[in-house]
């Protein structure tokens, strides 16, 4: 993420710096602008905003290119404390978002757990490639642990 600077972007977007600038004028809102548009492309390709939960989960955690952009970004939070708040507000958004989806309150522990065992999952996915469990398998088990009906992932 180090090297994904404004004047690189700006080159790549084949715009003007000062343009992006405008539109991002902190590195923070850059990223948050760049998770957003990971997340609606991760929606657009399964199907809306409305699509299985199973189906969202799977492309957000284990989509290996989803999970490097986030770890990436992470790596970039210590070094940031504006990137470290909007990355917490992002994260916030997700949870109240598989919240909505289990029928439970925004900030109940258990989807914040839910979130995390998905995460973690997602990095063994990257560290340990080749023949593994399905996430629609996956996904069902870890719900099942977390005390959400596991058919709602079908």
């Amino acid at each position: 993420m180090k090297a994904l600077t404004q004047p690189r972007i700006a080159k790549i977007a084949g715009l003007r710096q000062s343009h992006l600038t405008y539109c991002f004028p902190r590195k923070a809102d850059l990223y948050v602008a760049l998770l957003e548009a990971s997340r609606a492309r991760a929606e657009q390709r399964n199907g809306g905003a409305d699509a299985n939960p199973g189906v969202m989960l799977s492309s957000l955690f284990f989509t290996p290119e989803q999970t490097r952009f986030f770890l990436s970004i992470l790596l970039g939070v210590n070094e940031d404390s504006d990137l470290k708040r909007a990355l917490a507000g992002h994260a916030a958004g997700l949870c109240r978002e598989v919240a909505a989806k289990f029928g439970l309150a925004p900030d109940d522990a258990r989807v914040g757990a839910f979130i995390d065992e998905l995460r973690g999952m997602s990095i063994r996915f990257l560290l340990e490639p080749g023949e593994r469990e399905p996430p629609a398998t996956l996904i069902p088990d870890i719900a099942r642990r977390h005390g959400r009906d596991p058919l709602a992932f079908g």
